[in-house]
């Protein structure tokens, strides 16, 4: 079943689930070295991040056996779990969390003294656990609800609940934490979530029902194993799509890459064996302007000798060989949509993939096309191509927007110190789009009033002279709406209503609510 290699990519750990061993891999020579008597049952294995501690759940025994490195044996025992499954340790090394199948928890060990210091209460049947790279959150897949429970390390409570999927078990987290990879077993899909939202933004279809997934420790690549077809599905998350399907397994269950990324290693539970893979070839970006000029890497194998590279019919200007692994392109102009990509090296010639010329976004229209320059004003851009868009640009500050869709997305203005007009444009593979003006409008303030005070009765113009007065909606004194007029905007005159004796605020409100208060009172007498 369960399966892990150390940080140093020098051996993996595979538990015998139907046995009461753990086999330990030599990995360079792809041989089995030992084998470890855990106990019956053995199902997942995590191993710490220094690599001195190797851990393994056994579900029918309810405890987690711990496999010192340097001697290969067992040499602690943690009791307590109810069906223990899943685990993960915190990237600090200083936690283990694992998953309590049989009790709808997730139980938290503290790794120095190998004891459980608390339980958090999730969904039902939890079954696997992943860390956000930063430690800071735990993802927990819960079966039997169809949900992922969101564990804040901080205070080991659950902050969110991710919901919509069909029988969750398997995750992944990209390497920059901002999306995880749900396994739906209970359909054919791969559900992908925002982890800054902890909602799902979109799905991948496959042919048959996921069971378990890994990433690529470069984030390009996503595997998914699918037992009941007997293959290992190949995804580039960046365009939600399938890359590939490797078949002639027998029942594959889990999978685990090296730290290089350059081999994959998948139990096969229907063949009792351990499949050792190179990392099918890829593109990274593989997808770009039709212009051209974009660097891409081409990862694969026997690049050695590689004598031109070419995007369909077309050469690539340039590219240099890093290793027999991988190469550097740049790539030449295109006017098709997608092209195959092949590669003529000392071995021959082969296509490593496929990629993709975008054409450049265009912006229609911004629902709000103004707002304070302290920021914080959220506008709807419609337009087209916005799939693939990654950043806005107000003037020269990027936002990350919300794609609703590849005509419409979102986007909150970041803060101006420039008050007036400035350009907003976004950018996507294909290229950097039109523009359209954003007016900064000078955070609402008020610098004075003249004159300070006057009669009971009202009916007193007053000056109120400030900052961003053009968007006044309102003005009141103590709390009484006056009679007023936006002169310009660093002026608001006003006509003081009637109001009992005694000093009183003046403030101005703006029709979204922001509000200003005079730093000096208004007397009536």
């Amino acid at each position: 079943m369960g399966i892990a290699v150390t940080p140093n990519g020098a051996a993996a750990y595979i538990a015998d689930s139907g046995g009461d061993t753990v086999t330990v891999v030599n990995t360079a020579t792809d041989a089995v070295a030992s084998t470890i008597t855990v106990g019956s049952g053995p199902w997942e294995v995590a191993i710490s991040p220094d690599g001195a501690h190797v851990y393994v759940s056994r579900p029918a025994a309810g405890a987690v056996m711990v496999i010192t490195t340097a001697t290969n044996a067992v040499t602690a025992t943690i009791s307590g779990f109810t069906g223990p499954r899943g685990l993960a340790v915190r990237p600090d090394g200083s936690r283990l969390y694992v998953a309590n199948s049989g009790g709808n928890t997730v139980a938290v060990v503290d790794t120095a003294t190998n004891t459980v210091t608390g339980t958090v209460a999730v969904g039902n049947t939890p079954d696997t656990v992943v860390s956000r790279p930063d430690g800071a959150v735990m993802y927990v897949s819960n079966i039997g609800s169809g949900t992922v429970s969101v564990i804040n390390t901080t205070g080991n409570a659950v902050t969110a609940t991710i919901s919509g999927f069909t029988s969750p078990r398997g995750l992944a987290v990209s390497p920059d934490g901002s999306r995880l990879y749900v396994a739906n077993s209970g359909g054919n899909t791969v559900g992908v979530a925002n982890t800054a939202t902890n909602t799902v933004t979109g799905t991948i279809r496959l042919a048959a029902g996921p069971a378990y997934l890994a990433m690529s420790p470069d984030g390009t690549l996503l595997y998914a194993v699918t037992p009941g077809r007997g293959s290992l599905t190949v995804i580039n998350p960046a365009t939600s799509t399938v890359t590939a399907t490797l078949v002639g397994f027998g029942s594959p269950q889990r999978i685990t890459t090296s730290p290089d990324g350059l081999r994959l290693y998948t139990t096969d539970s229907g063949a009792n064996t351990v499949k050792v893979m190179r990392r099918p070839a890829s593109i990274t970006p593989n997808q770009g302007s039709r212009g051209g000029g974009s660097l891409v890497t081409i990862t694969g194998e026997g690049f050695t000798g590689t004598t031109a590279v070419y995007f369909g019919a077309r050469r690539a200007p340039s590219f240099t060989v890093v290793d027999d692994n991988r190469l550097t392109v740049v790539t030449p102009s295109g006017t098709l949509s997608s092209v195959p990509v092949r590669v003529v090296a000392a071995g021959g010639t082969a296509v490593v993939g496929h990629y993709y010329y975008r054409r450049v976004p265009s912006i229609d229209q911004m629902s709000v096309t103004s707002g304070p320059a302290s920021g914080g004003t959220t506008t709807t851009f419609t337009g087209h191509r916005f799939v693939g868009v990654t950043g806005v640009w107000f003037g020269k500050t990027v936002r990350v927007p919300t794609v609703l869709s590849d005509t419409q997305m979102t986007v909150v203005a970041p803060p101006s110190s420039v008050v007036g007009q400035v350009p907003v444009h976004i950018a996507n593979p294909g290229g950097v789009s039109n523009s359209l003006p954003f007016t900064y409008i000078a955070n609402l303030s008020i610098s004075s009033i003249s004159p300070v005070s006057g009669p009971a009765a009202g009916s007193r113009a007053v000056n109120i002279n400030g900052l961003g007065l053009s968007a006044v909606t309102g003005v009141t004194f103590g709390g009484v709406s006056a009679i007023f007029k936006v002169m310009s905007d660093i002026k608001v005159q006003a006509i003081t209503p009637a109001h009992a004796p005694g000093p009183v605020a003046v403030v101005v409100r703006t029709a979204d609510n922001r509000t200003a208060t005079s730093p000096v009172s208004y007397t009536y007498t």
